[in-house]
């Protein structure tokens, strides 16, 4: 019996330790697509909000979020003129644009910028013109309890942007926090790299990788933090444009409070073209069905503990068994053209 008992409460702790928001969803819950970082002319976009909702809702979005730097934009005015019950909303957010002094870097101040999701008052960043003291943690800390206490749901945005964030900075974060994975802006460094003296830092990815390691459950996301809309500008690599990476939100309704409820307990997958048909996740294993494009090839990657390749596919249906050894296991969709999806992390621990 001790034996027994034993294997029951080891299945009773990895499935207390495993995400699974798919099981939890009603049977009405659907897909919708959204973007959660974009700005407009009220801080440092190149358009007005109504040009940003516009494009939003013509390019087959179901919601975005206005996430100007200390300013929240009226989002019922864009709602009044483009939201659609069920189809398109213009959601409430800010930009907290915090920096942190570093005595190695004086004239470089770190970046920790965060994202308060939903939130319809501005937060103010600490510090004199809004640069606090170190260490970066507890800022973090703060930002991350005040946009909390104001109904939001905060996003950690572009680590490696100006290289301000570190691993263990993104380890100090509260269990299931938002961070961005993949930010479609062109300086913010998603891919890593390493300077001239040999110093490293890494992707986004295997910055997350490392985290989850740790022991630490992150959520990821994709986005654009876009800032240029103006149509002649369509063609500019360099350029901050719209719809270079999204989210695809489980929720049984397009309402604030259902997104950001989603968006809190991590039902969602972060994409930069890449659409599933299906996806679930349990204590048990994974499951996805790839939405296919006519000669588009995909390959799924189960991955686990330090960023290691668990198993491989090749069909548009893909599933993992978990066996309880993998510390997490996350999945990973690569088509040929270079695009991804990324689904949350099931944490495994026995």
């Amino acid at each position: 019996m001790p034996t027994l008992r034993c294997t029951l409460l080891a299945a009773l702790a990895t499935t207390l330790l495993s995400a699974d928001a798919s099981a939890r969803q009603p049977a009405t819950a659907r897909w919708f697509k959204g973007n959660t970082h974009a700005h407009t002319l009220n801080s440092d976009g190149d358009s007005p909000p109504t040009d940003v909702a516009r494009w939003y809702r013509t390019h087959g979005y179901n919601f975005t979020f206005i996430t100007d730097h200390e300013h929240i934009t009226d989002v019922g005015v864009l709602n009044a003129m483009f939201g659609t019950p069920g189809r398109f909303q213009v959601f409430s957010a800010q930009e907290l644009t915090q920096r942190v002094s570093d005595p190695s870097r004086p004239n470089n101040p770190r970046q920790p910028h965060v994202n308060a999701l939903g939130v319809t008052r501005v937060i103010r960043p600490l510090g004199e013109r809004g640069i606090a003291a170190p260490p970066l943690t507890a800022t973090y800390a703060r930002n991350l309890a005040e946009v909390r206490a104001a109904g939001g749901v905060p996003q950690v945005n572009h680590p490696n942007y100006r290289w301000s964030v570190g691993v263990d900075d993104m380890a100090a974060l509260p269990d299931s926090t938002l961070f961005e994975l993949w930010n479609g802006h062109p300086l913010v460094y998603n891919l890593g790299g390493t300077d001239s003296l040999g110093v490293t830092a890494p992707s986004t990815e295997a910055l997350w990788d490392s985290v989850l390691t740790r022991g630490k459950l992150l959520f990821a996301v994709g986005d654009d933090d876009s800032h240029s809309f103006k149509p002649e500008d369509a063609d500019d690599p360099n350029l901050t444009r719209p719809g270079r990476a999204w989210v695809m939100v489980r929720a049984d309704t397009l309402t604030a409070p259902a997104i950001l409820a989603s968006l809190r307990r991590g039902d969602f997958y972060a994409s930069t073209g890449v659409t599933l048909r299906s996806y679930s996740a349990s204590p048990r294993g994974i499951q996805l069905e790839i939405t296919p494009v006519s000669d588009v090839r995909y390959r799924v990657d189960f991955i686990g503990s330090g960023g290691r390749v668990l198993a491989t596919s090749t069909s548009l249906r893909a599933s993992y068994a978990i066996t309880g050894t993998e510390g997490y296991v996350r999945a990973r969709v690569t088509d040929s053209h270079g695009w991804h999806a990324w689904m949350q992390p099931v944490m495994v621990r026995r």
